[in-house]
């Protein structure tokens, strides 16, 4: 395609979020296409061992691509990978320009991001709901909403559980702080990861914040600050698909990406909690919570109105993300 809609598109989709904001994507320029590969070298192998979350998040920066090529006029195809190591492949077609309408979602993939603030005790209105669950429309993938804090009282523990799991192992500890990025000039530089003034955490350095998020960040820490978080949540989002396959990721990531798009245009605020879906054992555990046995909750958002605004994650340049200039 032409370079300036290749250049074009992949920035858009670039802006797109990804697990600890690793950005695990590489993009290639076709005569009639983009091939999204998907970059291992990014992977998170102690919280995400089957790559679902990787393909989420590739999930997500196709829809912002397909959302952005109707700008262009541009119909969209995807051809899915066979299994969890290939790419994706995404035709377009101008043949029917004057048929294609931009797509509203465009004008939020800007201003979206993950705001990891306390939010507000503002109830989402039943109209805006409605807004969010209607968001999407993929096959073998839904949406529960549980809005209001009394309808997820029986997650919450579940939440702790997964921390808690999480927390106490150093294998998992590692791999996060590996990805923190402790001041504004690191995260510049690597424009990746985990910024922690995005997070709400003091500026720190690299040496200093590695000793405190090591070792005197326990469990029980990170789970009261968790509560105190759910206690400033209106609801939460659990994204369910019936099969556990490399096509269902990548269509919970596109579902995923229009609900945070949606709220974004509602200026509703959202932020993951997904630790009961990282931890297997404990994913089991939630499916029966919610009554949804034999389908996987594969992704966990809350959402609210945030009390305040937080810096954006950076994201890495075009040249840093395509094989083919």
């Amino acid at each position: 395609m032409k370079t300036e809609d290749f250049k074009f598109l992949v920035e858009q989709a670039i802006k797109a979020p990804s697990g600890h904001n690793t950005q695990p994507w590489k993009f290639e320029n076709t005569d009639d296409g983009i091939i999204i590969h998907p970059d291992f070298s990014r992977a998170l192998p102690v919280v995400d061992k089957d790559n679902h979350a990787l393909y989420i998040s590739l999930g997500c920066a196709i829809e912002n691509i397909i959302i952005s090529a109707s700008v262009k006029g541009l119909e969209s195809k995807i051809y899915y990978p066979e299994d969890a190591k290939g790419s994706i492949m995404i035709l377009f077609n101008s043949a029917n320009a004057s048929n294609v309408k931009t797509d509203p979602l465009f004008e939020s993939i800007t201003s979206r991001q993950v705001n990891r603030s306390k939010y507000s005790d503002k109830i989402v209105s039943n109209e805006d709901l409605q807004m969010l669950n209607s968001s999407f429309k993929f096959q073998g993938i839904s949406l529960l909403l549980l809005n209001g804090k009394t309808s997820f009282a029986n997650v919450i523990p579940l939440i702790i559980e997964g921390n808690n799991l999480q927390f106490n192992n150093k294998q998992f500890v590692n791999e996060l702080t590996s990805w923190f990025r402790y001041s504004k000039s690191e995260a510049e530089k690597t424009k990746d990861g985990l910024w922690t003034a995005a997070m709400g955490l003091p500026n720190m350095g690299k040496l200093i914040g590695n000793m405190v998020m090591k070792n005197f960040v326990p469990a029980k820490s990170e789970a009261k600050r968790i509560q105190d978080i759910l206690e400033h949540t209106q609801g939460l989002a659990i994204f369910i698909s019936d099969k556990d396959d490399v096509a269902s990721w990548i269509n919970i990531g596109r579902a995923f990406q229009r609900f945070g798009l949606t709220a974004t245009k509602l200026g509703i605020s959202h932020a993951h909690l997904n630790m009961p879906c990282e931890e297997v054992t404990v994913r089991q555990k939630l499916a029966k919570a919610l009554d949804v046995e034999g389908s996987h909750p594969l992704l966990l958002i809350r959402y609210g109105y945030a009390e305040k605004k937080m810096p954006y994650s950076y994201r890495r340049n075009f040249e840093d993300v395509v094989l083919n200039k």
